[in-house]
């Protein structure tokens, strides 16, 4: 059964937890997540830093403080298990990489995601919390060399299991076949897959389970992550056999250091699960009357289990494990109670009739470690004293846990009747299943403990019953194991909080009742990300926040915060916040006026060339995508509209999604999402141009003169979105197979080529260039693993579940293949599988925006009035210059200070991009400080100015202006690090102090200018 089912593989490694320490420290109450002093709260206003530096002195911020709750693996195959004890070695498996990553984060569109390490109560030392969202294993080196041979989505929690305090713990989670297990093309050529992926696609199984063991972890240095030595199996599944909890008959340790292990025995072998325990010697399998029933040999490296013939059967004894002098190390606990779910949120109750937050939990019993009835499982709770420092009453010195009750029980499911109690007794049926029912009481944490007989119950003589045994006691761990049990935080009473109006919703109060405890407790937010005492950053990236913190996502991995304690009523909150920066502003008004095959490419010049003009459309392109985005008005602005009754509420939809409450966000959202992947195309074909040993290539836009300067027919302009400029977007983005041919009987015209359009489309360009990669020799000129470009957003979730490791790397030509097919998959579609994918490509998106458009036109007539646009009118290739009549100069005083401002803040945007590539040329991209502030100018400057060009006044009559993204010089890399640095924090200063000055800035414009000046002149982390 589950890890006794044959066949099986084994694996082995290193695992990391990067666990966030600081609320481990005791300062923190859980009853209203507050960080404490000794005095009491820290105060929200007083500033974060002082707090750390009283943490230190105290000596409780632990061993790594700055912990972002990442959980990650390096282990491999060590060897296949087609029958029991046999282990095969040299299966073409044996070797490759297994792999537990996070949820695809549709967000931000990523690879590379993490899974996550969470204490559930985080004043226990027993509720460590591990979550999967993808299970991988098979690829040697990169997926996109030699790919993965199994994947496969996970959901829920995984809570720890056999804990041996500070030494080990076992986890287990379930791949189940019917949410999308997936066996990929080479799975074939390894024997053993083979027979695994037979076994579980046949009758009688349902997935694979995972488990593992982490044990001798190991700090290297202070403040840094946990390593763990990690060994552990792969096996079928069956949907009756816990998820999260080991299998089989269970033995119960009676000598210190071991900790509960599973067995199972057959006709003919003997199996036992030694995960997480140290080595031992020989050991023997007895029946607790003394009969033999299999000698088994010392823990080998096979794994976690070890496997003998069977001398005798057991029939219906006991069993026990002996050592080979004959000391009994186990007994069997014939009746065992365990709950999956073992690690439980649960939100407060707005008062005591209401039912809306209670939690049905399921109870598995097992006789024997087969399901089995039991007629009576007796639920009791245990609160954790040190979860509640500000209490009085909880933290009395003699203070008996069944004084402070944080749960209320009841037996039966959700919509059966029962009494309400501090405790509750229930029945399991002949397939071992049982139900009760929990509701918070008060904020806290519990262990609920499930027993089988009254005698099961722990016991103090000291403390009948007190929570410290539960929480402190290794004695009580065998009890745990076999009477069952789970940890259940009740999270703080914040209905208050559902009260407020957005109006009264700001950033000091989400800092106070929100972001604050997190700032104080953990420093992984300013360090890795922003601070959330950053209020202008805070703004920016508001929609994110709350997309990452809504409810929704509490069961994917990417839900913040990490900690995963953030009440519902708090999570609203941040709505509120969200749409309270979203109201409109000033709108404006208009009133009546006082195929063909491209050549072929066999030089390296030629392939440049072809990169450069490729990555010239890529940035063009984002651009163009970015400005009809901006041309759309914002959710607060369309809101207005629909006030005034210019729009209805079904066109603020179409335009505007939801305002941020999901991720509709409407064609403006959609523009945006596009613009973001151009950007990751921007950098892919940088990647590859750097490859070969070139330099990081920016080129200028001009939208006066780039339709005559490119190798490819297309029509480039900064225009308002609307029917026609969707259609120049589809024109662009249209697969090679759709740019047919021109016939007129006899006449073709397939074979003209024309010396400015050698390339009848975008697609052709990079097949082009596909060939050329694949012709030229000798082309690239960096190490293996030093391409450079490492990065991982804005890619699709297609793209994640085959190469959950991608990250944009190009360093030879099979990386820089796959990272053409990337671009083209996203553009195009159906490119890396060879079939379409079900995400809608570039292509895909504008057809359905020019049919939304055409649709809405045709079937909400306006009369004689002009149809309904979605877009501000904006002029077409606004220019702050009156030298090209392909654009329009504007000419508005107020509108021309503005427009300065955006276009020298894109300057320093691509100003930091080239100081990265030249600085650090073969360094991640999201490690690196440079470049993550030149996304923070992207989205915390040139958005907002972007939003409030096309606002103003453009001079000419009836047009707003808009951003024209012209560069007053080119970027250019600055040698000496500490010289760009200085004259970066220069040129940012210039441009606060210019924000500042122009009243129709937002202030958090000018804010964030200000903190990227400042964060370039203290921090050190930008100079190599």
């Amino acid at each position: 059964m589950s890890v006794f089912d044959l066949p099986r593989l084994h694996f082995a490694g290193v695992a990391t937890t990067r666990l966030p320490t600081g609320p481990r420290g005791g300062l923190l109450d859980l009853a209203t997540n507050t960080a404490l002093t000794e005095e009491g709260p820290y105060p929200a206003d007083q500033p974060v830093g002082e707090y750390h530096d009283y943490l230190e002195r105290r000596g409780v911020k632990g061993t790594n403080f700055g912990g972002n709750g990442h959980f990650f693996i390096d282990a491999r195959i060590t060897g296949a298990e087609p029958e029991a004890g046999v282990i095969a070695r040299t299966d073409p498996v044996a070797g490759r990489a297994v792999d537990l990553w996070g949820h695809y984060n549709p967000y931000l569109a990523t690879t590379f995601n993490r899974a996550r390490v969470f204490d559930l109560d985080p004043s226990s030392a027993w509720t460590t919390t591990l979550m999967v969202g993808q299970f991988c294993f098979g690829r040697e080196g990169r997926s996109h060399d030699v790919g993965y041979l199994c994947t496969g989505e996970v959901s829920g929690f995984c809570p720890p299991r056999w804990h041996r305090r500070g030494r080990s713990t076992v986890y287990q989670f379930v791949v189940r076949r019917a949410d999308g297990l997936s066996w990929l093309d080479d799975a074939a050529k390894s024997p053993a897959v083979t027979a695994l992926r037979s076994t579980v696609e046949g009758s009688g199984f349902d997935g694979l389970v995972v488990q593992f063991g982490l044990s001798d972890p190991v700090v290297p240095a202070p403040d840094s992550p946990t390593r763990w030595a990690l060994a552990g199996t792969i096996a079928p599944w069956r949907d009756w056999e816990p998820r999260t909890c080991p299998a089989g008959r269970l033995l119960v340790p009676r000598q210190p250091g071991w900790s509960p292990l599973t067995v199972a025995v057959t006709e003919d072998h003997a199996t036992v699960n030694l995960v997480g325990l140290p080595e031992a010697g020989a050991l023997q399998l007895r029946t607790t009357d003394d009969r033999l029933v299999a000698r088994l040999p010392a823990p080998g490296k096979s794994g976690c289990l070890v496997s003998a013939e069977v001398v005798a059967q057991p029939g219906t004894a006991a069993l026990c494990l002996s050592d080979e002098d004959g000391e009994v190390l186990c007994t069997e606990r014939e009746i065992t109670l365990q709950v999956d779910d073992a690690c439980l949120f649960v939100e407060h109750p707005r008062n005591d009739a209401d039912a809306g937050q209670d939690v049905e939990v399921p109870v598995r019993s097992f006789v024997r470690g087969r399901p089995g009835a039991v007629d009576t499982v007796q639920v009791r709770q245990f609160f954790n004293p040190r979860a509640l420092p500000r209490d009085p009453v909880a933290c009395a010195p003699d203070t008996a846990s069944a004084a402070v009750d944080i749960l209320r029980l009841r037996p039966g499911r959700l919509d059966e009747p029962g009494h309400w109690s501090s405790s509750c007794s229930l029945r399991t049926d002949p397939q071992g299943l049982g139900w009760f029912t929990v509701r918070g009481a008060r904020a806290g944490s519990a262990r609920l403990g499930l027993s089988a007989h009254a005698d099961d119950v722990p016991s103090d003589p000291e403390q009948p019953g007190s929570a410290a045994v539960c929480y402190d006691n290794d004695d009580v761990l065998g009890y745990w194991a076999g009477a069952g049990g789970l940890s259940v935080r009740v999270l703080p009473d914040d209905w208050r909080l559902d009260d407020l109006s957005e109006d009264e919703v700001d950033y000091d109060l989400v800092y106070r009742e929100i972001f604050a405890p997190y700032e104080l407790l953990s420093s992984f937010m300013a360090d890795e990300v922003f601070s959330l005492a950053d209020r202008c950053r805070v703004r920016t990236y508001a929609d994110l926040i709350w997309q990452m913190s809504d409810p929704a996502n509490k069961a994917k991995t990417y839900y913040m915060p990490p900690t995963r304690d953030l009440t519902e009523p708090k999570a609203r909150l941040l709505l509120k916040f969200l749409r309270a920066g979203q109201k409109a502003g000033e709108v404006p008004l208009i009133v009546p006026a006082a195929e063909r095959s491209g050549p072929k490419i066999t030089t390296r010049r030629a392939l440049l060339t072809a990169l450069r003009h490729g990555a010239s459309i890529e940035l063009a392109v984002m651009l163009q995508y970015l400005y009809a985005a901006f041309s759309i008005p914002a959710y607060g602005a369309g809101t207005e509209y629909v006030r005034r009754g210019e729009w209805t509420p079904e066109q603020l939809r179409l335009a505007c999604g939801r305002g941020g409450e999901d991720r509709d966000d409407g064609m403006r959202g959609a523009l945006l999402t596009v613009a973001r992947e151009e950007m990751i195309h921007f950098l892919l074909v940088n990647n590859i141009i750097m490859a070969t040993g070139e330099t990081f290539y920016v080129p200028s836009i001009d939208f006066g003169t780039i339709n005559n300067e490119l190798p490819v027919p297309l029509d480039f302009s900064l225009e308002p979105f609307g029917i026609g400029s969707v259609q120049r977007f589809i024109a662009i983005e249209q697969p090679a197979g759709l740019a047919g041919e021109i016939r007129r009987g006899d006449i073709r015209g397939d074979d003209a080529r024309g010396p400015r359009h050698p390339y009848a489309s975008l697609s052709e360009l990079y097949a082009s260039i596909r060939e050329g990669l694949s012709r030229v020799p000798g082309l690239f000129l960096v190490d293996k693993g030093r391409g450079g470009g490492e990065h991982h957003l804005f890619l699709r979730e297609s793209i994640n579940e085959v190469y959950p490791d991608y990250q944009l790397e190009v360093d030879d030509l099979s990386s820089a293949l796959f990272a053409i097919d990337v671009l083209t998959e996203q553009g195009e579609g159906g490119v890396l599988r060879g079939t379409e994918t079900g995400e809608p490509a570039h292509f895909d998106t504008f057809l359905k925006m020019s049919e939304l458009l055409m649709t809405e036109q045709v079937t909400n007539s306006r009369g004689r009035r002009a149809p309904w646009s979605p877009a501000y009118p904006v002029v077409r290739n606004p220019s702050l210059h009156d030298d090209d009549p392909a654009k329009e100069q504007i000419t508005d005083p107020r509108a021309r200070e503005v427009l300065v401002l955006f276009n020298r803040a894109y300057f320093m945007m691509l100003q930091l991009m080239v100081q990265h590539f030249g600085q650090r040329p073969d360094s991640s991209l999201r490690r690196s400080e440079v470049m993550n502030m030149a996304i923070e100018v992207m989205t915390g400057v040139l958005r907002p100015l972007g939003e409030l060009l096309v606002t103003l006044p453009s001079g000419r009559r009836g047009r707003t202006a808009g951003p024209s993204f012209e560069l007053e010089e080119p970027p250019g890399y600055t040698a000496r690090p500490d010289v760009a640095m200085r004259a970066i924090t220069l040129r940012f200063r210039h441009l606060a102090s210019a924000a500042r000055a122009c009243e129709l800035v937002p202030e958090s414009t000018a804010e964030t200018l200000e903190f990227l000046a400042e964060r370039f002149r203290t921090s050190k982390r930008f100079v190599v």
